[in-house]
Formats: C-alpha cells, sequence, structure tokens
C-alpha cells in the first residue's frame, strides 16, 4: 500500500494506492463532493482479493486534494477527466479499467472519449450521459434545506445524511448509522463548503465512440439521474450492459455492495480477457 500526492492540472491530488503492484490496474473515481472514504470496504477488498492494483484518490474540491475558489477558477467534466489521466501519469499506468460513481462516472466517460488509449474498460454506477433535454430530469426536491446554516461538524453530517436518505430508494430500510459514520469520517478529512458541481454537457451523440467493455449499473428509482440515463448509455455504448436495480436510488446501499463487488470484478476479469459480452457473475 502506498499514499501520497499528485501535482496535475494546477492542482494537488491525494492518491492511494492498494493490492498487488504488478497487478492489472484498476482507477475508482468518486463523485461529486464525495472522498475516498465513500467507497465501500468490501468492494476495495474484493478488487485487491482479485490481484488487481487498485488506485483511489480524491476529486479537487475534495478531501485531502486542492480545494478551488470556484469563482475565479472554475472547473468542468473535462478537468476532472485530465485529472485521473493525472494519476495515472504520475504512477506509470499506461491503461486501467475506471469505475466511476455518478460524477465519477461521467468523469470516466470523458476520458474513454479523449484519452481512449488510457481506459480498458469503464464501469459506471449511477450515473449520466451529462444534460441533455432529452433525458428525464432529475428530482430538484431532494436538495432542499440543503443551503440551510452550518456552524458544526455535527451540522455538517446531518446534513450529508439527509441528502443520502432523500435519494434513497424504497427497497431497504435507510441504514443512518452506516450513512453517518462515513460523513462525519469524510468531512474530517476536509470537506469544502463552498464546492461546487462541475460543468457538464452531453455525451450522448459520442457514446458510440466508446469502444471499450463497459458495464452499466443503476437503480430504478434515482431521483438524480432517473433510469432512463443509464438505458441511454446502455444503449449508446457498442459494448454495453445494463444491471438493473430495482427500488434503488441514487445510493450503493450496504446491502447490495457483495453483489456491486461480484459485477465489477467479473466484469473487470471479463474485459482483461476480451470478452465481448462483458462481464461474467
Amino acid at each position: 500500500m502506498a499514499a501520497g500526492y499528485v501535482d496535475t492540472n494546477e492542482v494537488t491530488l491525494w492518491y492511494e494506492e492498494l493490492g498487488r503492484p504488478d497487478g492489472t490496474p484498476v482507477l475508482l473515481v468518486m463523485g461529486g463532493g464525495a472522498s475516498v472514504l465513500w467507497w465501500p470496504r468490501e468492494l476495495i477488498e474484493g478488487l485487491v482479493g482479485a490481484g488487481y492494483r487498485v488506485v483511489r484518490f480524491d476529486n479537487r474540491d475534495v478531501g485531502l486534494s486542492t480545494h478551488i475558489d470556484w469563482a475565479s477558477a472554475p472547473y468542468g467534466i473535462g478537468d476532472m477527466a485530465s485529472d485521473a489521466v493525472g494519476v495515472l501519469d504520475a504512477l506509470g499506468i499506461a491503461a486501467a479499467h475506471l469505475v466511476g460513481v455518478s460524477v465519477g462516472g461521467m468523469v470516466a466517460q470523458v476520458a474513454a472519449l479523449e484519452h481512449p488509449d488510457r481506459v480498458r474498460s469503464l464501469t459506471l454506477i449511477s450515473s449520466t450521459p451529462g444534460p441533455d433535454p432529452r433525458l428525464s430530469p432529475g428530482d430538484g426536491s431532494v436538495f432542499a434545506g440543503l443551503d440551510r446554516p452550518v456552524e458544526t461538524d455535527e451540522n455538517l453530517a446531518d446534513l450529508e445524511v439527509d441528502f443520502c436518505r432523500a435519494v434513497a430508494g424504497s427497497r431497504f430500510a435507510f441504514d443512518e448509522r452506516y450513512y453517518r459514520e462515513i460523513a462525519v469520517a469524510d468531512h474530517a478529512r476536509g470537506t469544502n463548503p463552498a464546492a461546487n458541481a462541475p460543468s457538464a454537457s452531453s455525451r450522448i451523440d459520442d457514446l458510440a465512440r466508446i469502444q471499450v467493455p463497459t458495464l452499466v449499473v443503476h437503480g430504478t428509482e434515482d431521483p438524480i439521474y432517473p433510469y432512463d440515463h443509464a438505458e441511454v448509455l446502455a444503449e449508446g455504448i457498442p459494448a454495453a450492459t445494463l444491471v438493473t436495480w430495482d427500488g434503488v436510488g441514487h445510493e450503493q446501499p450496504p446491502q447490495l455492495v457483495p453483489e456491486l463487488t461480484r459485477l465489477i470484478t467479473g466484469h473487470v476479469h471479463a474485459a482483461g480477457r476480451g470478452d465481448p459480452s462483458g462481464y461474467r457473475c
């Protein structure tokens, strides 16, 4: 295991490597506003146990990486994709399997489009091809109350837990303790309350140019990126497979982490063998 900092694209990014140094690289790209602590431990352990070289990093504006003054230096998904490639460059990784959640899935798509030689496969979890009038709009009510005053670390944790509850689906009872423990640890790393969502554009008409095996995992009750966002991804990317989670929202419920681990390790293994069917469970 190794950890450190990468200077790239005028930002400094914290990263961590786990698993075999000579293993096939898997780069984990977390969603907006969330540090590496939101990656389920069981998923990390599953990838490491399967022999992979797992790399995760804090996106810009998050955790131990550079926090951005949005007013003077706004950024977009393309900048974040360049950040991800910069991590690969710094670690001497020619190409990796990319696993992205939410905004991280958008970053992974742009990396595959703009740096196709650096991406061996994609896993897109609770993600979207970007803002587009052809897609169902998200439910803005889930953001209600998130602008309330925050004075203590406990207030920050409460805010995060409330958001997690708002975007969760109906399939499982909400596990407040699970999310609160992550939120508390996440904020202790260094939350940037002024962080903004990166600018993004639609990639629907470019998806056919993504030629790597792609696994799309999405909940039918996702209020941020409704289910048709996943259908468009799976239909637009030639070598894509869609796995549907009934009753799941914009989340990776702890009850489904074992399944997610099997899906991703199977997909990465199959992609590494050149299996055109995408993955085996």
